[in-house]
């Protein structure tokens, strides 16, 4: 998320939108967009031509108003409920002798009433804008009917004999013709003027929701977290809103769309009389049928969305974690697990499809065409003189008007049923439980102070920053809130829990019931060997946090009570789990106190109170927004060049502003793909450490990622240091060696504080410290192996890693050549810019991308539909003809009238299986389409590069697994189909009034067809730009709420959420401003079509007029021609904005291709004819590196001709600064970047790794990364995706890692679900569970790249003596973590700016004078002292 500072509010208010600029006429006629249109004519639009939005549309004023109605709403509600719940006790009170009735109210419990987001939302954009949108709309509709008046006025004037002088009509006729041409103009006013304050609402509605929604998740409780899904969130705020929008867009009509019917039918009734009734008598009969039709609509659009949320979070977690998917070659097992997914959501989309098709085609869509049939048969047999053809095309014309409203009310219901869904669902979210206030500015409670009265702590007691906690006992879930969210979600959905069982059962049957009683008692064992156990620390030690999983403790934190003194230096230490990260993220107020007197003490001063800043906080694993490196640091607060330079030195980053190739302006990608696991922590840092008036600094671990020496550095010139002496510090460590320096000790065990005071005193005690128990023998050991040293600030998983540019050396000549500092002026360039812009196609859709949504669903069905609707719109307007011919002829007695009814009737059954045919078709077609579609995107974005993720935000991948494919799932389709049917009706009117005109219309015709390609050639232009930017503005929103989603603890931390809360705004006022535009050029182009359509029925009517004396157009064909002629009025309008629309989607089709076709896969998977026999390569773990160089990108080289020789079965250590090129020797053998092609080779057991697939390559390697990545599924998925290990192996390998106890006491065990990240469990069990899947693999490759950073020191040497006993006969990289885990290596490897400086066994390198190894040793050992 590139943060910027919102614009100010002066600009915004000198800046006014083309709309609040217009006068009233203008406002009206839609003149004020011409100008742009013109622009957008002659050259290619860009945000800038945007300008501002709409006062109405600003996203602070949405705001400001939604969120007041919405706690109106919410107290009002809640009031009503406190007075119903007083009756239904008092009613309960009434009924307690009778005990039947007693328990049967009991059961039914009280029902509470809950807060209508949808009266919220409309009173607050206001009641009366609504009312006024909804008269014009009603107006219009009246105006509607008066062409067909004056239709059978003129008609009927003709059958008189045409002469004015003795017609006796509702006026002359030639102020009828006049009237043919005013009435169209008066309707298409009202009714842009209608949409024009609707898509304001669509407008609002969206932004105040998707601003309600972004403030809730950075306020909902961690119960609320651990209810819902990132996928989920994501997919409310781009699906849900977006439905809420369309539906808005569709209100009017579906309102007026049953008094058209009406008026409708009493204007047929005037023309045949009761026959009417047969109509109407089938209009109710499909009353029941379009019920049992719209429940199963909305039964499986449920479905739909339930898959969708699945597997966008699942997309979601592949991209997260893509890199360890990349090294594990589990890109095929991870598109098979979508694949499912998907194949459910196709099922529930299928059946939708068809039930839609089969169901308003052929019973709504036909009900127009039937419905003439069926009341002509009616009148012919009840009336007895024949039919005319005022009566006939007078109710054609009048059942075409009722045509739309059958057509589009289907489609405008099924936005209702969608609409109401993602209310639902939006409204549940809104009512998530939010963070509790339980930490207090004040000063504790005097009975507190004197119960934690100790001399120690005396000094400080009630000072700003100090923290006080008494028998405070802390969850990461509260359970009365689970139940709750779990009321609501039963209440909108009772089939939920039905659900979830199946999931669950599934879940089961992964283990196979051969082996269940087998499995059974293998955790039987291990249940035995915990029983002892009375309680388990949390596994929702993280930063997120998460819920807690154990059985036997709900409780993560329990009966803490400590006082820590303001100023002072905090360590906090303990095992794996046990409640250190909790520990914080209590203080921090993140977690549920289980009751009321569970309250943290930080008293304030009166200035501070309520103010940002007076917190920092740096997590465990630290949250990089997608900007700067220096706006990182600075976090939206102003820049005090001295104190950014001193944090900056403090924080040992001053060589990483060396290395980058920008500096501290160097653009970081998102979750800092593009620095070191060490340069991430010490950014975090440096923003902890950056503002002065910081009174308490929370820091969680922060020197895991670092070298010893450094480490030191931090510690002393930060941590310890003058900058932050006013500050009370915490400190998470597993660095026994800083504790003598800390104020005080606080020891956790099991979630309690078992010790708390100074770390002599402790000692003293015989405090066990987890892994630190015997200093002594550890300071003596020091000497020869030094202790728990990490590796240099680059040997966590290093920047060039992640495409970091490596500095040159210090040592270089200072005179670079003119061409060398050319390249490091265009580095630096290219360091300011990591993240690519989104692509924007220009000008009209690519015809290659119809051609490919053709050919995606298959090209002989896409050429089926036209040829199946040409043939039914082709029946459609034979049927017209005829009639004309019927009735010219009724009276005339040569054939028997039900002669003409049944022909007529033919070529209307003609027409119903036309449009049911293409309904199917079409159908058909999408479902195979989008199938397509989705599967090479997911292929094409699972075989990208890692560096094409690199420099793309997750959120812009996402968008188009989310919104793009919805567009495409559910809108394309509806859009075509409308656009399809549209397109010939207006080609079909056109032709039929040629020939009624017997060809008179060809005169206007030419210039008119010449005006509408011109207007709808100059809409389109801009409209389709105006869609492409509007779609480019949507996806910062998505990109910054999702990254949001996985920072909101930090985001609190520093109190900024109003910070980020503005950037949002500030991106839904470019979105706003963009999206209004195209839904007014739509606004414009119906108001000037309509022009258009008047001007052809007052050609046709005049013309009929001038020739009446000649009888030029018999009067059957006046009322054919001015029939179509009302028709066409709509068709037209409706008929571009169709294409616009299908266009407008078309660019989702656009976007997915763009991303299925131009991403660059890695290289190829699999080589059959050169791949080896699975498990047989390697066998040995020889690995031969000849004169290797890589780059990451354009970078420079971060490999420059490496040659290393490595024995099979050899421990190599590898080591070396930041930028030195460890990583990337790791990355290369994993072939994640490529060698240069004339950049050396690798061969692994004589084996070319280049002339392999990368599946074969990977699955004969291993590695343990340095951030441990879990997905949303089983533990035992977690571990063996592939389901290839027994149920024995995966408790071998947990028992190897020390995790058996802790899955054993899982409710089920293996089978236990793992939330979103792994978040209920701690960083280190997660990376003790990336180990135990990297041992399940039994590789002859290993590679460790800071395998244990986040384990406490006693279990990293459990961890390091288990991996030398598993693996003795394979080769091990491993990039030292801690100095003394690789000093019985065989060889250590040390490089230096891409190039080999040592390589030997550690004691030889030991003796070199001035040796680099020796130099880091030495450093390591001072730190120490």
């Amino acid at each position: 998320m590139c943060i910027e500072t919102p614009r100010e509010n002066n600009n915004d208010e000198i800046l006014q939108s083309y709309e609040d600029q217009a006068g009233l006429i203008s406002s009206w006629m839609l003149s004020y967009l011409d100008p742009l249109l013109k622009l957008g004519a002659s050259r290619t639009l860009t945000n800038d031509d945007i300008g501002a939005p709409s006062e109405t549309d600003r996203a602070d004023i949405v705001h400001t108003r939604a969120l007041e109605f919405w706690k109106n709403e919410c107290d009002r509600v809640n009031e009503e409920n406190k007075l119903n719940e007083e009756k239904f006790n008092q009613k309960l009170a009434k009924i307690s002798s009778d005990e039947k009735k007693a328990e049967m109210l009991k059961k039914q419990g009280f029902v509470r009433k809950e807060p209508s987001l949808f009266t919220a939302l409309t009173k607050s954009f206001g009641v009366g804008k609504l009312w006024y949108a909804m008269l014009l709309r009603v107006i219009s509709s009246l105006l509607m009917f008066a062409p067909v008046i004056l239709l059978n006025d003129l008609v009927t004037f003709f059958e008189q004999g045409g002469d004015p002088a003795i017609y006796q009509g509702y006026a002359h006729p030639w102020i009828e013709v006049v009237g043919l041409f005013v009435f169209p103009l008066l309707v298409t006013l009202l009714e842009s003027r209608h949409q024009v304050i609707m898509y304001h609402c669509a407008t609002y509605t969206r932004t105040a929701v998707s601003l309600l929604l972004y403030e809730k998740t950075l306020t909902v409780s961690a119960s609320g977290r651990a209810s819902t899904s990132t996928g989920q969130v994501v997919n409310m705020m781009s699906n849900d809103t977006t439905q809420l929008q369309r539906f808005l867009t569709f209100i009017g009509f579906i309102i007026v769309a049953p008094m058209q019917i009406i008026i409708a039918l009493v204007l047929i009734y005037q023309q045949v009389g009761n026959a009417t009734w047969v109509g109407v008598a089938f209009m109710v009969g499909l009353i029941p049928i379009n019920l049992f039709i719209f429940k199963f609509v909305g039964n499986y659009r449920r479905l739909v969305l339930k898959h969708s949320d699945a597997r966008v979070k699942m997309m979601n977690e592949i991209f997260t974690g893509i890199r360890i998917i990349k090294f594990y070659a589990w890109e095929t097992a991870f598109r098979k697990e979508v694949g499912k997914i998907r194949n459910e959501e196709m099922r529930a989309l299928t059946k939708l499809a068809y039930i839609s098709a089969v169901g308003f085609s052929l019973i709504l869509l036909s009900a127009p065409i039937i419905q003439p049939i069926l009341v002509f048969l009616t009148y012919i047999s009840i009336q007895k003189y024949g039919l005319t053809a005022a009566t006939a095309f007078t109710t054609v014309a009048l059942f075409n008007i009722m045509r739309f409203p059958f057509a589009f009310l289907p489609m405008g219901l099924l936005q209702y049923i969608q609409a109401k869904i993602a209310l639902r669902r939006l409204g549940n979210y809104l009512h998530l439980p939010e963070l509790r206030t339980y930490v207090l500015d004040s000063n504790p409670p005097a009975s507190e102070e004197e119960d934690l009265d100790d001399e120690t702590f005396d000094k400080s007691k009630g000072e700003e920053g100090s923290i006080t906690m008494k028998n405070c006992t802390f969850s990461w879930v509260d359970s009365e809130a689970m139940e709750e969210i779990k009321r609501r979600n039963s209440s909108s959905n009772k089939k939920q829990k039905k659900k979830s069982s199946k999931r669950g059962n599934k879940n089961e049957r992964r283990s196979s019931s051969d082996t269940t009683s087998t499995n059974n008692s293998i955790k039987e064992e291990h249940m035995k060997r915990v029983n002892s156990i009375q309680s388990l620390a949390s596994m929702a030690d993280s930063e997120g946090g998460g819920t807690e999983v154990t059985s036997t403790s709900p409780h993560t934190l329990r009966n803490i009570s400590c006082h820590i003194p303001a100023g002072s230096l905090v360590a906090v230490v303990g095992a794996v789990g046990c409640g250190k990260s909790t520990f914080l993220s209590a203080i921090l107020g993140e977690v549920e106190p289980v009751d009321d007197l569970s309250k943290v003490y930080i008293p304030r001063s009166d200035s501070r109170k309520g103010s940002p800043g007076f917190v920092s906080y740096c997590a465990q694993t630290p949250w990089i927004l997608n900007s700067t490196l220096k706006e990182n640091i600075l976090f939206g607060r102003p820049f005090d060049e001295e104190r950014y330079n001193e944090v900056v030195h403090a924080c040992a980053l001053s060589s990483d502003l060396e290395i980058l190739p920008a500096g501290d302006m160097t653009e970081i990608g998102e979750r800092g793909i593009n620095l070191s696991g060490g340069q991430k922590a010490r950014v975090a840092l440096a923003r902890a450490m950056y503002s002065s008036t910081t009174k308490v600094l929370l820091l969680d671990d922060p020197l895991s990622a670092v070298d010893a020496h450094v480490g030191e550095h931090i510690f002393s010139k930060a941590i310890a240091s003058d900058l932050v002496e006013n500050s009370t510090r915490i400190l998470v460590t597993h660095h026994v060696h800083f504790l003598p320096r800390c104020d005080y000790v606080l020891v956790l065990k099991e979630g309690e504080v078992q010790h708390m005071g100074k770390y002599e005193e402790l000692i003293e005690q015989g405090v066990d410290f987890h892994g630190a128990v015997d200093f002594k023998e550890e300071d003596a050991d020091e000497s020869e192996e030094t202790k728990e040293d990490k590796k240099n600030e680059g040997d966590s998983e290093e920047a060039d890693n992640k495409g970091e540019a490596p500095a040159k050396k210090k040592t270089e000549d200072s005179s670079a050549s003119s061409q060398e500092k050319e390249n490091q002026t265009e580095l630096s360039k290219k360091g300011q810019k990591l993240v690519t812009t989104e692509e924007k196609a220009e000008g009209q859709v690519a015809g290659s991308a119809y051609i490919h949504y053709a050919k995606a669903g298959g090209f002989c069905r896409a050429v089926m539909m036209f040829v199946i609707q040409a043939a039914g719109r082709g029946f459609e307007i034979s049927s017209a003809f005829w009639l004309a011919h019927w009735a010219a002829n009724a009276d005339s007695g040569e054939r028997d009238t039900m002669y003409y009814l049944n022909i007529y009737a033919l070529f209307g059954l003609g027409g119903v299986l036309g449009l049911t045919g293409r309904a199917i078709v079409l159908a058909w077609h999408r479902l195979r389409a989008s199938l397509r579609l989705h599967d090479d995107l997911t292929k094409s974005i699972l075989r990208a590069p890692v560096s094409f993720y690199d420099v793309t935000p997750t959120g812009r991948i996402l968008n188009r697994f989310a919104a793009d494919m919805d567009k495409i799932d559910l809108e394309l389709s509806n859009s075509l189909s409308q656009g399809i049917n549209t397109m010939f009706s207006v080609f079909g009117a056109v032709g039929a009034i040629i020939a009624a005109t017997k060809g008179a219309f060809l005169i206007p015709f030419i210039p008119l067809s010449y005006f509408y390609y011109y207007v709808q050639k100059w809409f389109r232009r801009s409209s389709t730009e105006l869609q492409r930017i509007t779609s480019v503005n949507n996806s910062p929103i998505f990109s910054d709420f999702s990254q949001t989603l996985s920072g909101t603890s930090t985001i609190r931390a520093y109190g900024s959420q109003n910070r980020f809360f503005q950037h949002c705004m500030t991106s839904f006022d470019s979105y706003n401003a963009s999206y209004m535009l195209t839904q007014l050029t739509n606004a414009w182009l119906g108001l000037r079509l309509d022009v258009l359509g008047s001007i052809i029925g007052f050609f046709t009517g005049g013309l009929s007029v001038a020739t009446a004396p000649y009888n030029f157009i018999p009067a059957g064909w006046l009322g054919l021609a001015l029939s179509y002629s009302i028709e066409v009025t709509s068709f037209l309008k409706h008929g571009v904005k169709m294409i616009a629309t299908i266009e407008a989607e078309m660019n989702s089709v656009e976007r997915i291709l763009f991303y299925t076709n131009n991403v660059t896969p890695e290289a190829p998977d699999s080589i059959p004819e050169k791949d080896p026999e699975p498990n047989t390569w390697p066998h040995k773990g020889d690995i031969q590196i000849q004169n290797a160089s890589m780059r990451y990108r354009d970078g420079p080289l971060v490999l420059k001709n490496i040659s290393v020789s490595i024995k099979g079965g050899e421990k190599i250590g590898v080591v070396g600064r930041t930028g030195s090129g460890k990583s990337s020797l790791m990355i290369a053998l994993f072939r994640i970047s490529e060698l240069e092609k004339d950049g050396g080779k690798i061969t692994i057991d004589g084996i070319d790794i280049s002339d392999v697939g990368t599946d074969a390559l990977r699955m004969g390697l291993s590695i343990i990364p340095q951030d441990p990545i879990m997905f949303s599924n089983t533990v035992r998925y977690n571990i063996d995706p592939f389901n290839t290990a027994s149920e024995s192996d995966l408790w071998t390998v947990l028992e190897k890692v020390r995790l058996d106890t802790v899955v054993a006491m899982l409710p089920q065990g293996l089978d236990e679900m793992v939330t979103e990240g792994g978040e209920n469990f701690s960083q280190g069990q997660r990376q003790l569970l990336c180990i135990a899947r990297s041992l399940l693999r039994k590789p002859k490759v290993l590679i460790m790249d800071e395998a244990t950073a986040s384990i406490d020191n006693e279990t990293d040497a459990q961890i390091q003596k288990m991996i030398r006993e598993n693996f003795k006969e394979a080769t091990v990289l491993t990039i030292a973590h801690r100095l003394n885990t690789i000093m019985d290596s065989d060889r250590v490897l040390v490089l230096d700016d891409g190039h080999v400086m040592e390589f030997d066994a550690p004691k030889e390198l030991l003796k070199k004078e001035g040796g680099l190894f020796r130099g880091m040793v030495d450093k390591s050992r001072s730190a120490h002292k």
